[in-house]
């Protein structure tokens, strides 16, 4: 008896080849410079354009929280976010009483008014960018 609803069994598929270029591999050198001159040219452009980096916005958004929480007078929140930081630090691979001491030398500086260096290149009026 044969059953209809079981689907015949295939042949698996070779796996795929790489297609074969004319040119050969670059050296991993070169594509590391290349990757270099990339990033370089890519900062420059986003700094021309005053647009903040990932860190630049982690650091704002950090600052106004912990000044925010301070001002409230919200020492158990900032007591619980200051042990969860670390606890995320040390998660990544930080010792603990590093991290413990950078976070706390921070919480200290914000609680005490401490603000953001100025960066030089946004004290000038921004270019007019055709692009944006």
């Amino acid at each position: 008896m044969t059953d209809l609803t079981s689907t015949p069994s295939r042949k698996p598929k070779p796996p795929k080849r790489a297609k074969v270029d004319s040119v050969a591999p670059t050296p991993r050198s070169v594509r590391l410079q290349r990757q270099a001159e990339y990033q370089r040219a890519y900062r420059a452009e986003q700094k021309r354009r005053r647009i903040p980096s990932r860190d630049d916005a982690a650091r704002v958004a950090f600052h106004w929280f912990v000044t925010l929480m301070s001002d409230k007078g919200d020492e158990v929140g900032l007591a619980n976010i200051h042990r969860e930081i670390v606890r995320r630090l040390v998660e990544l691979g930080f010792d603990e009483g590093g991290a413990d001491r950078r976070v706390s030398d921070l919480f200290e500086r914000y609680e005490n008014g401490w603000t953001f260096q100025a960066k030089p290149h946004l004290r000038s009026a921004p270019k007019s960018d055709p692009l944006s």
